[in-house]
C-alpha cells in the first residue's frame, strides 16, 4: 500500500532527526545528545521536535533500535557466506562481519557497546533486539557444537555450579543451547570484543600500524583453536 504524502514527511522528519543525532554524536559524545540542539540545526522548534520522540531516552531507544538491527543483519551476512556445514568459515565470516561493521560504524557500535549514557535506562523493548546479535553467535557455535565439530578440552566443559544454574534460567528466555554453548559464546564474545574496543580507541593501530588486519586475522584463527572447532 502505497504511503501518504503526511506519512511520507513524517518518515523523512524521522531520518532526519536520526541523522542529525548521529552526527552530534559523533562530533560530541553521546553524553552531549540533546534534543534542543538537534531542532535548532534542523532549523525547527523543540515542541516541534517531541511530536516525534517525546524525550531524548525515547530518541536514544530508536537509535539503538536501528543499531542492534543493522550489527545484526550484518553477523547474519557474514555467517551466511558460507555454507551451513562450514562451521569453521561461518565463525570466520561472522567474526570478521562483527569487526568490521564496527570499524565502518565506531559511533553506534560504541552506544551499543561502549560508555552508557548517564541516566539512560535500558528501553525493555530493546530486550529482544539486543538478544539476536548474541543469538547469532550462539548459533554458529552452538551448530558446530550439535554437528560434533567442536572436540577438546571446549567439547568436556565442565561448568561451576553456579553458571550451570544462572544459563539454566538464561536457557527459559529464549537461548536454544546447553550452558556449554553459552559458556563458549560469551568467551568468544568477550574476545571479539576487547580486540574491536581496542581498535577503536586506537590502541591497536597505535601498536601495530597497518598490520591491524593481520593481528585480527590471527585471533580469530586464535579463538577457533581455543574453541576446539574443526
Amino acid at each position: 500500500m502505497a504511503q501518504t504524502r503526511r506519512e511520507r514527511l513524517r518518515l523523512e522528519t524521522i531520518n532526519e532527526i536520526k541523522s542529525t543525532a548521529w552526527k552530534q554524536i559523533g562530533e560530541q559524545g553521546a553524553a552531549s545528545l540533546s534534543l534542543r540542539a538537534i531542532a535548532r540545526e534542523m532549523g525547527i522548534t523543540a515542541p516541534g521536535l517531541y511530536r516525534y520522540y517525546k524525550d531524548r531516552d525515547a530518541l536514544v531507544t530508536a537509535l539503538l533500535m536501528d543499531a542492534f538491527s543493522s550489527f545484526t543483519t550484518s553477523l547474519e551476512t557474514g555467517r551466511d557466506l558460507c555454507d551451513v556445514k562450514n562451521h569453521v568459515g561461518r565463525f570466520r565470516s561472522m567474526c570478521w562481519a562483527y569487526f568490521r561493521w564496527a570499524a565502518e560504524n565506531p559511533q553506534r557500535y560504541m552506544l551499543l557497546f561502549g560508555t552508557p549514557i548517564q541516566g539512560y535506562l535500558f528501553a525493555d523493548e530493546l530486550g529482544p533486539v539486543a538478544q539476536r546479535s548474541f543469538l547469532v553467535l550462539q548459533g554458529v557455535i552452538g551448530e558446530a557444537f550439535v554437528a560434533g565439530k567442536i572436540k577438546g578440552e571446549a567439547a568436556a566443559l565442565k561448568l561451576p555450579t553456579r553458571l550451570k544454574v544462572q544459563y539454566e534460567v538464561l536457557g527459559k528466555f529464549g537461548m536454544p543451547y546447553t550452558g556449554a554453548v553459552t559458556q563458549l559464546a560469551l568467551s568468544a564474545w568477550s574476545m571479539i570484543h576487547g580486540m574491536t574496543s581496542l581498535f577503536l580507541y586506537n590502541y591497536l593501530t597505535g601498536f601495530l600500524q597497518d598490520n591491524v588486519e593481520a593481528f585480527v586475522e590471527f585471533e580469530i584463527e586464535k579463538m577457533k583453536k581455543v574453541l576446539g572447532l574443526e
